[in-house]
């Protein structure tokens, strides 16, 4: 977030602070967390109230990378950590406003503002694993280290948070970064346009201003760690500036916070600061200002050796190009006190309301955290950590006993999605916390509650699951891979890993997600229609990778329907009836699907990546209660990839951009639910395309002695006779035939494999 208003101040005034630049060549520190969601917020074209668009994501990522790479330049991407004490209150309170947007969030609310997916990181991550891009996670908050790393190496930063016109280092703003790559003309190759802040600039009209006051100015105008009310009545004095020249009281306060820092040095500038206060307010809000100037300073830097770089690789001097920590030498209570005749403490009541639900939710049991016990892990925690293995919340868990869980858009009358982690949740913190000295408490975890608020609950510790005793995480990596699976296996409630054995390695985890998650629902079988979505939409991505990737109907036709027409019209002539035996390994349904069966079957997939339009006009027909039954799978999926993570793989990870569409399994699971039998309907849609109906009908037959209940199908009880609805349905797939024929053909010839397209379930079984 950095600090309010400082980015439409630079903007408003860009020529004066920004100049041209053109990035190739060159290394560029990237801010991980902020581009991973600038570049959905920017460029993707997903449907948000679905839950996550992720192969479309995905797409956009490599995009981004691959524009880099053409242009010579060297990502290194820095991922923050866990969360430090000073920024727990804004992470609850953005979990708070978040929260409160997930409620009232609608089909029509996407278009004014998105919402973050919840696997959003773990598809970025997957992307640059696959494009061989150089990342790390700090152990904490990445900012410094990013900006810290920039200045050593020369290089810009690329981020969209206005602490960066802060810290000093070269700064490229990403809503200046154009989209496509051009040629450069001066040196050959390829460039990308955009614009770059020298903190020089901002020196030159604010004569005076140098780089410790410019710490002290993110303190005045509050950042994540500051609120602003802090020093409402030191800006009391402040003379007032042409209210022309500025569009509203925080861009003014930003003008007059530069020219009073200018003319002191940073000691003059902390003494007028506090003199402002009484004295029993000094000594905290003293502390506050050398805590957030020390945290742009203090900047860690091990994680240069997870990027690749050893330490013989920066000379003395480049080492030493790094600002002193401040400590402020005077006394403070011997300041003369100038009065002012407002109370400088007061607060709107917006703010004063939520600051007291903030701190009412952080202080119903005294938060106890201890940094230091960082320190204390084992060597190969901190090594896999930096690597970016684990989620940034495992060291919350650790110092606090706290996490902060992430908000859905999900039903606000069911309990939030989380619930149905839990256990793995406690699991992950069973063996957290096994390597950690002391009593072993309870852990805590704030929520959405019953009255849509948030809340902090307790999750009960545990040092056993199912009798059995947890490993210490000292001795983690000593345990045999057959060990870490069954733990993982005893957690999912697994019984008979036989079962689980004949998937394909890519989609065990996600098909265990499903035996978990259906084993915590009550009633199973009102999930089915879930369950078979969840499958069905296995097969798109083996769609993919055969013809490419397509989720617009109408280019799908432009592009394929004479290529589709000549297959119907050759497989007609040839009376084309192949024979295929159910009684076959997944594997070997998977390597046997035809790729004209393919293109055959792509028309109806791709309709379903579309929205309905129906949807829009008629809001009441968008079904909440789909899209809460998916944010409860998708949670029990990211707490089960951590987990498997934390155990150091036993399991292959999924690969969320291949299996999970929610516009595709929104559509897929309303559909069905239409139907009075959902396999025939399936394969009905799949007739033209007998190898995939075939692997759908062995992918069931190896899931179903899993998911015990959840596949019964129960009759739906429908005001249409069943007759009726059967040629209804009929009729609309030789509807969609009709659709097919009709689009514009094309002279290109088919392209059955596309070397380029990493949607691969193939390939990942190849290996």
């Amino acid at each position: 977030m950095g600090i309010p208003g400082l980015t439409t101040y630079i903007s408003n005034d860009s020529e004066r602070y920004l100049e041209h630049y053109a990035l190739h060549d060159s290394y560029l520190v990237i801010d991980g967390n902020n581009i991973c969601c600038q570049l959905y917020m920017w460029h993707v074209k997903c449907n948000c109230a679905f839950g996550g668009d992720y192969d479309k994501y995905a797409q956009c990522v490599r995009d981004f990378f691959d524009k880099l790479l053409i242009c010579k330049v060297t990502p290194l991407v820095l991922i923050d950590g866990g969360c430090e004490d000073k920024k727990l209150k804004t992470i609850v309170s953005r979990t708070k406003q978040k929260n409160e947007i997930a409620l009232r969030y609608t089909l029509s609310s996407q278009h004014r503002t998105k919402f973050l997916p919840l696997l959003l990181k773990e598809v970025f991550k997957d992307v640059m694993n696959e494009r061989g891009i150089r990342y790390a996670q700090c152990i904490f908050e990445a900012d410094n280290t990013i900006a810290a790393i920039a200045r050593i190496l020369n290089c810009p930063v690329l981020s969209y948070d206005s602490d960066f016109y802060i810290y000093g280092s070269l700064y490229i703003p990403f809503n200046t970064l154009e989209h496509d790559v051009v040629r450069n003309p001066t040196g050959g190759g390829y460039m990308k346009r955009c614009k770059i802040y020298r903190v020089e600039k901002l020196f030159r009209v604010y004569y005076g201003l140098n780089q410790s006051l410019l710490f002290l100015a993110a303190v005045l105008l509050g950042n994540d760690y500051v609120k602003q009310h802090m020093f409402k009545n030191f800006f009391r004095h402040l003379p007032q500036m042409d209210k022309r020249r500025f569009n509203n009281e925080q861009q003014r306060r930003i003008n007059v916070t530069f020219q009073w820092l200018r003319r002191r040095s940073l000691n003059e500038a902390v003494i007028g600061i506090l003199s402002r206060l009484r004295k029993q307010e000094r000594k905290r809000v003293l502390n506050t200002i050398e805590m957030v100037i020390n945290g742009y300073i203090n900047a860690p830097l091990s994680v240069l050796h997870t990027l690749g770089f050893s330490a013989e690789a920066f000379s003395k001097a480049s080492m030493q190009n790094m600002f002193k920590m401040y400590k402020f030498e005077g006394d403070i209570y011997n300041l003369t006190y100038i009065d002012e005749k407002t109370d400088e403490t007061q607060l709107s009541d917006e703010e004063e309301t939520e600051d007291k639900e903030i701190a009412s939710i952080l202080e119903e049991r005294e938060l106890v955290s201890n940094e230091s016990l960082v320190d204390n892990l084992p060597k190969w925690f901190i090594h896999e950590f930096k690597q970016c293995r684990f989620s940034s919340y495992f060291i919350d868990l650790i110092i606090r006993k706290l996490y902060v869980c992430p908000t859905q858009i999900e039903d606000p009358s069911h309990v939030s999605s989380i619930h149905v982690s839990l256990k793995i949740i406690g699991v992950i913190y069973g063996l957290l916390i096994s390597g950690v000295k002391g009593k072993k408490t309870n852990m805590e975890y704030i929520t959405r509650d019953e009255n849509k608020g948030i809340k902090r609950y307790q999750l009960e510790y545990s040092d056993n699951m199912f009798g059995c005793e947890l490993p210490s995480l000292l001795n983690l990596r000593e345990l045999s891979i057959v060990i870490r699976r069954e733990i993982i296996n005893t957690a999912l409630t697994i019984s008979n890993a036989s079962y689980i054995n004949e998937i394909p390695s890519n989609w065990m985890l996600y098909i265990a997600t499903m035996k978990y998650w259906i084993g915590q629902q009550q009633e199973p079988s009102k999930f089915n229609c879930h369950v078979y979505a969840l499958l069905f939409a296995l097969l798109f991505n083996i769609i993919d990778y055969r013809i490419g990737l397509y989720r617009i109907l109408s280019k799908f036709c432009q592009r394929f329907n004479k290529t589709v027409d000549n297959i119907r019209h050759q497989r007609k002539t040839t009376n084309y009836r192949p024979q295929y035996s159910n009684n076959a390994t997944l594997a070997d349904a998977i390597h046997e699907v035809n790729p004209d069966d393919c293109l055959l079957a792509a028309a109806f997939f791709v309709s379903n990546f579309e929205v309905d339009q129906k949807l829009y006009t008629q809001p009441k027909k968008f079904n909440i209660t789909i899209v809460h039954g998916f944010a409860e799978f998708q949670n029990c999926l990211r707490h089960i990839l951590n987990l498997n993570a934390l155990l150091g793989y036993p399991y292959e990870p999924t690969k969320v951009a291949t299996v999970f569409n929610g516009t595709l399994l929104y559509n897929l699971c309303s559909n069905f639910k239409k139907r009075d039998n959902v396999e025939v309907y399936i394969n009905l849609m799949l007739q033209d395309s007998p190898s995939l109906s075939r692997l759908f009908n062995v992918l069931l037959s190896k899931v179903t002695p899993l998911l015990d209940t959840a596949l019964e199908w129960k009759a739906n009880k429908c005001k249409k006779q069943k007759t009726k609805r059967y040629e209804k349905k009929k009729a609309t797939h030789e509807e969609n035939c009709e659709e097919e024929k009709m689009c514009e053909s094309t002279s290109e010839e088919v392209s059955f494999y596309d070397v380029n397209n990493p949607f691969s379930v193939l390939g990942a079984m190849q290996h």
